[in-house]
């Protein structure tokens, strides 16, 4: 009898390291060559990238490279490539707006490793900013989907996503954004847009009113399309790359039909995603929580743990 539980146990234990393996290597990134620039879609934006990079210079990224693998055994170098080439573009981010949400565990982990390094940060977070960037850690319990929409919209606007862009940020374009926003983007003048979400700063001002003047041009675009009584007609994207296309279908749904909004985006985005996120769940499509689907392309939270609120919380 003792041997027969020792084998059960012993299975069992076999079977979950397995099940917790494969689980790991699921989430593993894919080996895709980093873009250049970072991924940056407009050329004249080229600057912030090169004085981003300027600022931390080889040794400090070096040995913030040897602390995250030490301290990470099932990290390989290619996860902190593609993790600490995100983190940049969130870096990017916090340049231009007056806060960001930290939406990524995985990110967030590299995040507070550099801070270990503290007159390397301190140097680093002068030069780039003019001034300390505290650290925002990853918001895990209480959803703000609206926030998130707007982080997706700003960062779909700069960057050309990628596979490893989504998995590592849990995904994009999930939640409508708020009507505040829309509402604020309608009605205020640039220099008022400016006061309310970016910065307080002179640098880089025409990636901001760029920003702002994108975002007005697809809410006109879209209240066009609803007053002319036309039927919208948006195609759906066959790969992560372009994403930034859903971007005028995104502002048109969060305006006119925000409770609808996973639903009417689940038909735009890749079909093997859109099948993905639905699978294997009681919910449907593009808004589920994707911690259900066994796809490796399919959107993981940024590796933490599974949650209701997609990639979209705070604390």
């Amino acid at each position: 009898m003792e041997g027969i539980i020792l084998i059960a146990v012993g299975f069992l234990i076999v079977f979950f390291l397995l099940k917790r393996r494969k689980w790991r290597r699921k989430f593993r990134l894919k080996y895709e060559t980093i873009p250049a620039n970072l991924g940056i879609l407009k050329p004249r934006d080229k600057e912030i990238v090169k004085l981003l990079h300027s600022s931390l210079p080889s040794s400090y990224v070096s040995q913030l490279k040897n602390r995250v693998l030490q301290n990470n055994a099932n990290w390989t170098d290619h996860d902190f490539d593609w993790t600490y080439f995100e983190l940049k573009r969130y870096f990017i981010l916090n340049s231009l707006l007056k806060t960001v949400p930290m939406f990524s565990e995985r990110v967030d982990e590299i995040w507070h490793e550099m801070l270990m390094f503290t007159k390397d940060y301190e140097r680093f977070s002068h030069k780039f900013y003019k001034e300390f960037l505290h650290h925002t850690p990853n918001i895990e319990s209480k959803p703000i989907p609206g926030e998130r929409a707007f982080f997706d919209w700003v960062y779909l606007s700069l960057f050309q996503s990628t596979t490893n862009s989504r998995m590592l940020w849990g995904g994009f374009l999930r939640h409508p954004i708020k009507p505040e926003i829309l509402q604020d983007f309608l009605n205020l003048s640039e220099d008022e847009l400016l006061n309310r979400y970016f910065r307080a700063t002179e640098d880089w001002l025409d990636i901001k009113k760029y920003l702002i003047s994108k975002m007005k041009l697809e809410i006109s675009q879209a209240e066009l399309m609803m007053n002319n009584n036309n039927e919208y007609s948006f195609s759906r994207i066959s790969a992560d790359k372009e994403y930034y296309k859903l971007l005028p279908a995104a502002v048109f749904f969060s305006m006119y039909s925000p409770k609808e909004f996973p639903h009417d985006m689940n038909p735009l985005i890749p079909i093997k995603q859109a099948k993905a996120s639905g699978g294997g769940s009681s919910c449907y499509g593009y808004g589920c929580s994707s911690c259900s689907s066994k796809d490796s392309g399919s959107d993981s939270g940024g590796g933490s743990s599974c949650s209701s609120c997609g990639g979209g919380c705070s604390s």
